[in-house]
């Protein structure tokens, strides 16, 4: 591999094999000139992009930020990768990267983002959310920013969306997406309405239920048994008894096409998420 660019001592761009790639490893660009040969020992981290477009869209991050930035990021993917044992696309380089650049910048301005969906991130994503825990102490490390817990949730959903293990690929994703697709369908006829893929409370819902697809979906055995709060569950079937209702038709359905039960504290969610949405319709009417 040869040299074609030198952001800074740790991060470069080189030609291998008459393909471009982006190197980043510690003083693997020190006093580097255009052409010379990379000692191949000190890369860290290689990424490969498949697409112009990922190196436009790096070209214009690292014109306008630090490239420490990009050296935190591919230290946060190296562990990732090891601790979740998968590998991600070329893409979380750029997304991580320009995700801490601003949340370390809206820190430092003292503007918090809350993140609405924490609560289901660190539910059905704890390892992920470990690691954007660990993230978050890197960082500060770095930087001698303290970022928010919000911020290892934001992180984590970012494991999520660029992960390409096979596991998540072709016959899953198909059925994943077609329940997802089935589900929704089942809760607009139940509401008798289209639902809004723009308002809070539908963004929320996908989520939920993206989270909830794939436990049911995948090999492990879905835990049924849990312990339930029957107060809880008592007062949601009480109080939400429109909603409640979609939420059995979606466990018949669920049952029915994939012979899995839906324990009664997923009920309960699921039953709060469409309450908020038919909430949220009433408000505009």
């Amino acid at each position: 591999m040869h040299v074609k660019k030198t952001f800074n001592n740790n991060v470069l761009l080189a030609d291998n094999n008459g393909h471009e790639v982006v190197l980043i490893g510690k003083g693997i660009g020190f006093q580097k000139k255009v052409g010379q040969v990379i000692d191949e020992s000190a890369v860290d981290k290689m990424y490969t992009p498949t697409e112009d477009r990922w190196l436009t869209l790096f070209d214009e991050l690292i014109n306008d930020i630090s490239p420490k930035y990009f050296e935190i990021a591919s230290q946060i993917i190296k562990v990732a990768e090891k601790k979740l044992n998968t590998k991600f696309n070329a893409y979380l380089l750029i997304a991580i990267t320009d995700h801490i650049h601003f949340a370390v910048q809206r820190t430092r301005d003292k503007i918090v983002i809350r993140n609405e969906l924490l609560w289901e991130i660190q539910h059905f994503y704890p390892t992920e959310y470990a690691v954007g825990q660990e993230a978050l102490q890197m960082i500060d490390k770095l930087f001698g920013v303290q970022l928010a817990d919000d911020e290892a949730g934001f992180i984590a959903l970012k494991f999520v969306e660029n992960r390409t293990s096979s596991q998540y690929r072709t016959d899953k994703g198909a059925q994943m997406t077609k329940l997802l697709s089935d589900i929704i369908t089942i809760v607009q006829y139940q509401l008798q309405t289209h639902l809004d893929e723009n308002s809070m409370s539908y963004q929320r819902f996908l989520v939920h239920l993206r989270f909830f697809v794939e436990r049911i979906t995948g090999s492990k055995k879905v835990n049924t048994s849990e312990e339930t709060d029957d107060v809880l569950y008592a007062h949601v079937f009480k109080k939400y008894p429109q909603a409640f209702n979609c939420t059995q038709k979606i466990t018949q359905f669920v049952k029915s096409t994939l012979n899995k039960n839906i324990s009664l504290n997923e009920q309960v969610y699921v039953t709060i998420h469409i309450q908020r949405i038919i909430n949220e319709m009433s408000q505009q009417s």
